[in-house]
Protein backbone atom coordinates (compact mmCIF):
# COMPACT_ATOMS: atom_id res chain seq x y z
CA UNK A 1 0.00 0.00 0.00
CA UNK A 2 1.27 2.97 -0.74
CA UNK A 3 0.95 6.20 1.63
CA UNK A 4 -0.87 9.27 0.76
CA UNK A 5 2.59 11.38 0.88
CA UNK A 6 3.98 8.92 -1.89
CA UNK A 7 0.66 9.23 -4.29
CA UNK A 8 0.07 12.82 -3.77
CA UNK A 9 0.75 14.16 -7.71
CA UNK A 10 -1.86 11.28 -8.10
CA UNK A 11 -4.33 13.28 -5.99
CA UNK A 12 -3.43 16.35 -6.91
CA UNK A 13 -3.81 14.89 -10.82
CA UNK A 14 -7.24 14.51 -9.90
CA UNK A 15 -8.02 17.88 -8.54
CA UNK A 16 -7.85 16.40 -4.92
CA UNK A 17 -6.44 17.98 -1.66
CA UNK A 18 -5.38 15.75 0.91
CA UNK A 19 -5.76 17.55 4.59
CA UNK A 20 -5.25 15.28 7.49
CA UNK A 21 -6.84 15.66 11.07
CA UNK A 22 -5.90 14.24 14.49
CA UNK A 23 -6.27 15.01 18.17
CA UNK A 24 -2.93 15.22 19.15
CA UNK A 25 -1.04 18.18 20.00
CA UNK A 26 -0.23 20.62 17.23
CA UNK A 27 3.40 20.12 18.70
CA UNK A 28 3.38 16.24 18.01
CA UNK A 29 1.40 16.43 14.36
CA UNK A 30 4.18 19.31 13.48
CA UNK A 31 6.92 16.59 14.52
CA UNK A 32 5.20 13.61 13.48
CA UNK A 33 4.88 16.07 9.99
CA UNK A 34 8.60 16.48 9.55
CA UNK A 35 9.78 13.21 10.51
CA UNK A 36 7.88 11.61 7.51
CA UNK A 37 8.17 14.81 5.35
CA UNK A 38 4.43 15.14 4.44
CA UNK A 39 3.52 17.20 1.80
CA UNK A 40 0.25 18.09 2.26
CA UNK A 41 -1.35 19.81 5.87
CA UNK A 42 -1.82 17.79 8.87
CA UNK A 43 -3.65 19.92 11.83
CA UNK A 44 -4.44 19.36 15.28
CA UNK A 45 -8.51 19.13 16.47
CA UNK A 46 -6.68 19.55 19.94
CA UNK A 47 -8.17 19.86 22.46
CA UNK A 48 -11.76 20.55 22.05
CA UNK A 49 -12.35 18.16 18.85
CA UNK A 50 -15.30 20.32 17.43
CA UNK A 51 -14.06 19.89 13.62
CA UNK A 52 -13.96 15.93 14.65
CA UNK A 53 -17.22 15.84 16.71
CA UNK A 54 -18.83 17.96 13.80
CA UNK A 55 -17.99 15.12 11.21
CA UNK A 56 -19.11 12.50 14.14
CA UNK A 57 -16.48 10.96 14.39
CA UNK A 58 -15.18 12.03 17.76
CA UNK A 59 -14.54 9.11 20.59
CA UNK A 60 -15.72 10.79 23.54
CA UNK A 61 -14.62 7.71 25.83
CA UNK A 62 -11.44 7.96 24.37
CA UNK A 63 -10.80 11.16 23.86
CA UNK A 64 -10.25 10.83 20.24
CA UNK A 65 -11.17 10.63 16.58
CA UNK A 66 -11.73 7.66 15.14
CA UNK A 67 -9.59 7.11 11.74
CA UNK A 68 -11.75 8.21 8.68
CA UNK A 69 -11.76 9.37 5.30
CA UNK A 70 -13.86 12.04 3.92
CA UNK A 71 -14.60 13.36 0.24
CA UNK A 72 -16.21 16.68 0.52
CA UNK A 73 -16.84 18.78 -2.61
CA UNK A 74 -15.94 22.46 -3.74
CA UNK A 75 -19.84 23.45 -1.95
CA UNK A 76 -19.08 21.65 1.29
CA UNK A 77 -20.98 18.53 0.84
CA UNK A 78 -19.75 15.15 1.74
CA UNK A 79 -19.55 13.31 -0.75
CA UNK A 80 -17.82 10.08 0.43
CA UNK A 81 -17.64 8.98 4.29
CA UNK A 82 -15.43 6.07 5.83
CA UNK A 83 -15.27 5.27 9.46
CA UNK A 84 -12.43 2.52 10.49
CA UNK A 85 -13.31 -0.32 12.90
CA UNK A 86 -10.30 -0.78 15.19
CA UNK A 87 -8.05 -2.62 13.37
CA UNK A 88 -9.44 -2.51 9.92
CA UNK A 89 -7.11 -1.59 7.20
CA UNK A 90 -6.64 1.87 5.53
CA UNK A 91 -8.16 2.72 2.45
CA UNK A 92 -6.44 2.16 -0.50
CA UNK A 93 -5.03 5.56 -2.25
CA UNK A 94 -6.48 4.21 -5.79
CA UNK A 95 -9.84 3.50 -4.02
CA UNK A 96 -10.07 7.35 -2.96
CA UNK A 97 -8.84 8.25 -6.03
CA UNK A 98 -11.59 6.14 -7.83
CA UNK A 99 -14.63 8.43 -5.62
CA UNK A 100 -12.91 11.40 -6.15
CA UNK A 101 -13.48 10.72 -10.08
CA UNK A 102 -16.89 9.92 -9.44
CA UNK A 103 -17.47 13.29 -8.28
CA UNK A 104 -16.81 14.83 -12.10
Amino acid sequence: MSSSRDDHPKFTAADTEIIGVSMNHPFSQKAFSDFLKLNFPLVSDFPDGKTTQAYGVFDAERMLAQRSYFIVDKQGVIRYKKVLAPKEPLVENETLIAEVKKLK
